[in-house]
């Protein structure tokens, strides 16, 4: 049997952290809408539109953060299923 897939466990967690970190980044927007805004014409528009595009950013951030935690699952059973293997190669030698 031979193998030349490789994953670097290490790797996907620096990754998954990445990913964790644009998530919060993501997320962390919501605060940042100012509250109040001229009474022009345009301004209810314009507040509808940046609440839109909040509720997406977190929606997004939400998605990132599910990402990441797949990663992580993803490097876990990487890292387990070489484990298993180990344990074969040695009991075989």
């Amino acid at each position: 049997m031979s193998s030349d897939f490789h994953a670097d466990t290490e790797d996907l967690r620096r990754h998954a952290a990445a990913a964790d970190a644009l998530a919060a980044r993501l997320s962390g927007l919501d605060g940042q809408v100012p509250d109040v805004a001229p009474r022009w014409a345009a301004a209810a528009a314009a507040t509808l539109a940046a609440d839109a595009a909040v509720q997406q950013l977190a929606v997004l951030g939400h998605d990132v953060a599910v990402t990441a935690e797949r990663i992580r699952v993803a490097a876990d059973a990487y890292r387990e299923a070489d484990a298993r293997a180990a344990v074969r190669f040695r009991l075989a030698g």
